[in-house]
């Protein structure tokens, strides 16, 4: 039980380590990141990496993706 309450506060602090992320960026509130904003956030951030970022290839990247992304080392973790 102690190992599944241990997983479960970790997945919460990344979650809150992108949400700060996000929010951080998020010059227009929408609670995704543009292209821009990313940039903002990240200068060296290129379109390609943008798009492989944005998994769903809406144009914006949201917290599970961002998530994602710095899991797998596409982008710095947060903080």
């Amino acid at each position: 039980m102690t190992k599944h309450i241990l997983s479960a506060a970790a997945v919460l602090f990344i979650g809150a380590g992108a949400a700060f992320a996000v929010a951080e960026f998020d010059s227009d509130g929408d609670g995704m990141l543009s292209y821009a904003e990313m940039l903002a956030a990240m200068p060296t951030i290129t379109e390609d990496t943008f798009a492989a970022v944005d998994t769903n290839g809406d144009g914006m990247v949201d917290e599970a993706e961002l998530v994602a992304a710095q899991e797998s080392g596409l982008v710095p973790a947060a903080g």
